[in-house]
């Protein structure tokens, strides 16, 4: 009697754990992803990001210099402006203004405008949402804020000098068409740098105290958790009548 009942009181222990997981409260998982990703549209949509995309520019100009590739700024040394197509549709969903920077590579026979979604803001967006909502002290939190913009920022301006400079060596070295090489240096490997990029990221706040990945893990195992109920629900409700119409048999 005695061990029956110990048993009983240890799986009411049980279930209450389980039950006071994140990933248990609605309102928690809602609000937070609400949060986060209200957060990230605000802080890719809403400035135009020239104030970083010039000394994002800059930056790559001082690296073409180190390895001798001949460039031109944009609009500065050439006055040009990003084509309209480029732009994107409108505020805000603009990509680009008369005022975004660029440069020119005469060997490569093309213009390389460092557009909005070349500041690496989609993902810096996502991570300052992720960051503000993710439970952790606020010291931590501004302390990965600050170093996340700093390391993308510099990370991404070589990220971009890569590319570039991968263009240049795939036209002058193999003679290769500059719209190819800007396909292989630039759209292939940045999803592959994109891909290791995020993840070194996440190590690093995770460092600083933020525990973004059981954030992100908290709203997988809310989603898995949640669709089982529903499924349970509408399974235990169409049930009855699956057996009547004669499609499982007891």
């Amino acid at each position: 009697m005695t061990s029956d009942t110990s048993t009983i009181e240890s799986s009411n222990d049980n279930d209450t754990k389980s039950q006071s997981k994140p990933f248990h409260n609605d309102k928690l998982m809602i609000m937070t992803l609400i949060i986060a990703s209200i957060i990230t549209f605000l802080i890719y949509t809403g400035p135009d990001w020239v104030f970083w995309e010039i000394p994002t520019r800059d930056i790559v100009s001082f690296v073409l210099n180190l390895f001798g590739v001949e460039h031109f700024l944009l609009p500065e040394e050439l006055p040009r402006v990003i084509p309209d197509f480029m732009k994107g549709g409108s505020f805000p969903f603009l990509e680009a203004t008369n005022l975004t920077p660029g440069i020119n590579i005469p060997a490569t026979w093309g213009d390389y405008w460092i557009v909005k979604a070349c500041t690496g803001m989609q993902a810096g967006g996502l991570l300052l949402g992720v960051i503000l909502v993710t439970n952790a002290p606020w010291r931590n939190k501004t302390s990965a804020s600050v170093v996340i913009i700093f390391t993308l920022f510099i990370t991404n301006a070589l990220r971009i000098s890569f590319h570039l400079l991968c263009v240049e060596f795939l036209v002058v070295q193999f003679n290769m068409d500059p719209e190819t090489a800007f396909y292989w240096a630039h759209d292939v490997s940045s999803k592959v740098i994109g891909f290791f990029g995020t993840i070194l990221f996440a190590i690093i706040i995770e460092k600083m105290g933020v525990p973004i990945i059981d954030q992100f893990a908290d709203w997988l195992d809310w989603i898995w958790w949640r669709s089982t109920k529903i499924g349970s629900k509408i399974y235990s409700y169409v049930d009855p009548y699956l057996f009547k119409m004669g499609v499982f048999k007891k």
